[in-house]
């Protein structure tokens, strides 16, 4: 495979990445980490009790989703973020707003900022009335890392031997964006994904991570945080077609966990 075959590709989904990282991208990546599991994954989960969020054709947020009305029925409805907006869009009537707190983002979709959706991996709530550090900048960062990632995985899913492909999800508790292929009781399935970075990892990275035990003399998989598999952001943003970069490094692992 390579990137002719990544939906989008002819748009280049890397475009917008930052090349540097700014010195306040880890505490700004855990505030709209903040953002996707109190406020977007939340707004989900009261409704459906379902929490997975999407890579949208600008910004990250809820697919659409259905609200029960007191006196009107079902309303459906979706919230989402692009750069340092947020918006609501409720039964084709949009809103929009700057985003300054968690407090202030939840009221603005009708809730309490929640923790139902958080992860181990998730950072503390916090102060909700604290100031975010959000920015254009950076929410256009996570959007384009997030829509490369949408294009590679989907394109993953349909390679030959690709069963049990669960459909791509942006994650708000891990705050990535990911699927997961294979068999679970032939030992062949793993979990692939690209993360904006973690507690573990400082950078953006793409990972795959195997289910069951695989060969540990094998190099390819030499992540000492989780035992899978990463490949750096700078092997991504340095690479000719990081979309295909990324794409063949996905294809590596799961040829490797397939056999």
């Amino acid at each position: 495979m390579s990137s002719m075959g990544v939906p989008g590709a002819e748009h280049r989904p890397f475009e917008g990445l930052f090349t540097e990282l700014p010195a306040n991208y880890l505490a700004s990546l855990e505030d709209y980490h903040r953002l996707a599991f109190a406020v977007l994954g939340e707004a989900r989960r009261i409704a459906t009790d379902r929490f997975g969020l999407r890579s949208l054709t600008e910004g990250f947020g809820t697919p659409l989703f259905e609200v029960q009305m007191a006196r009107a029925g079902e309303m459906e409805c979706r919230v989402w973020i692009v750069g340092d907006q947020l918006f609501a869009d409720e039964a084709g009537t949009q809103r929009s707003a700057h985003i300054t707190t968690l407090r202030a983002a939840a009221s603005f979709v009708g809730i309490e900022p929640g923790t139902q959706a958080r992860e181990h991996d998730s950072p503390e709530l916090g102060d909700v009335d604290r100031w975010l550090s959000v920015s254009p900048a950076m929410g256009h960062h996570l959007s384009r890392w997030f829509r490369l990632g949408k294009a590679v995985l989907e394109e993953l899913c349909t390679a030959p031997g690709a069963v049990n492909a669960d459909e791509v999800q942006l994650w708000p508790g891990h705050f990535d964006i990911a699927t997961s292929i294979g068999d679970a009781d032939a030992g062949t399935r793993a979990t692939y994904g690209l993360s904006p970075g973690d507690p573990t990892h400082t950078h953006p990275y793409v990972y795959v991570g195997p289910w069951a035990d695989v060969d540990r003399s094998d190099p390819y998989w030499g992540d000492p945080a989780f035992g899978g598999a990463s490949l750096q952001y700078s092997q991504i943003i340095s690479a000719a077609d990081p979309a295909a970069a990324v794409l063949d490094f996905l294809i590596a692992g799961f040829e490797r966990v397939s056999t």
